[in-house]
């Protein structure tokens, strides 16, 4: 075995079973034929190349996530972050709408709708202008994501250097001490873009169904919320104002939903149940930092009453649901 052989075999060990068993021989022959082509004694001396230790970098993490020839703990684990990523940038998706129907609504640009009086005309900056393409980009990902579209991935990656660039100028526009509530939102944001960034491609989801309703859920009391602070006294209850962030929302759908995928009894377990813990556990940060938020009495309650259920979610569905996947067999193909 000449050292070539020997450091693509090493490269090689980087793709999970079965497919390192199904392909590493055939794989390695090919670099060898393709890199000595030309050079016979570059066996002796050669390494492989960056493209080929990107290439066979990008197909391990493919393999690790359900591509063809993973296995079939593989094949759950995909579905699972597609899980994520799909819930997340629907739930996304609806807060960037509703952000949007505001700032039509503010600047007076809905039709037969007229704009409130602010005393003024609303500001608008550069910050506003990147807030509101990040908001059209963050709907248009929902959509693709639900429709297993190829343009989720770079969509993903650019909702997500938005949302980066949104913090660089909020810190410009506002210079001093930034306290770490952004960072930790930031956090929650993230997690469901780097899982529509690295899910695999799929059908339209149909099944289950939590996915798709939950952004739609979580503004239905949000609404509800909003709509009574409208008619609240000019200086609402603390509870009541919980009731108008979103994010104490979908910490409250998310415990509804785990209550109701553990309470079905099925036969197949895993995906559905980590997703959610995965949700829940990115969640958890920003609820975190809302409770130093100093708002009148009745906030604290209800947000920290939202975040132990949030907790209590992540940590039963995903014992339940990472047993049910590491159960499954990690060398066998799902394909077979």
């Amino acid at each position: 075995m000449s050292p070539l052989e020997q450091r693509y075999r090493r490269l090689l060990a980087w793709l999970p079973e079965p497919a390192r068993s199904r392909w590493a021989d055939d794989m390695t022959e090919t670099y060898l034929q393709v890199e000595t082509a030309d050079d016979p004694e570059y066996a002796e001396f050669g390494s492989p190349s960056l493209r080929d230790r990107l290439d066979v970098a990008r197909l391990a993490v493919r393999l690790r996530l359900g591509a063809p020839g993973a296995s079939v703990r593989a094949v759950a684990t995909g579905r699972t972050v597609r899980l994520v990523a799909v819930a997340g940038t629907v739930t996304l998706a609806s807060m960037a709408l509703v952000g949007l129907v505001s700032t039509a609504w503010l600047h007076g640009v809905i039709p037969l709708v007229d704009a409130p009086d602010l005393g003024g005309t609303p500001l608008w900056g550069p910050r506003d202008a990147v807030s509101t393409v990040v908001s059209a980009l963050t709907v248009a990902l929902g959509v693709c994501a639900v429709r297993g579209l190829a343009a989720t991935r770079p969509l993903a990656v650019a909702v997500l250097a938005g949302h980066v660039v949104e913090v660089a100028s909020a810190e410009v526009a506002f210079p001093g001490p930034v306290g770490p509530g952004p960072l930790l939102t930031g956090f929650t944001l993230a997690v469901p873009l780097v899982a529509a960034a690295l899910a695999p491609a799929g059908p339209p989801v149909r099944r289950p169904w939590w996915p798709c309703w939950l952004g739609v859920v979580v503004l239905a009391p949000w609404a509800v919320g909003l709509t009574a602070l409208t008619r609240a006294p000019a200086e609402p209850a603390g509870w009541l104002l919980a009731l108008a962030d979103p994010f104490v929302h979908l910490g409250t759908v998310l415990v509804l939903t785990g209550a109701a995928l553990l309470g079905r009894r099925r036969p197949a377990r895993g995906p559905a149940e980590l997703a959610v813990a995965v949700l829940a556990a990115a969640l958890v940060p920003t609820l975190a930092g809302r409770l130093a938020y100093a708002v009148p009495t009745g906030w604290s309650t209800t947000v920290l009453a939202v975040t132990l259920g949030v907790v209590g979610t992540s940590v039963v569905a995903g014992a339940v649901g990472l047993r049910a996947v590491r159960a499954l067999p990690a060398t066998v193909p799902a394909d077979r």
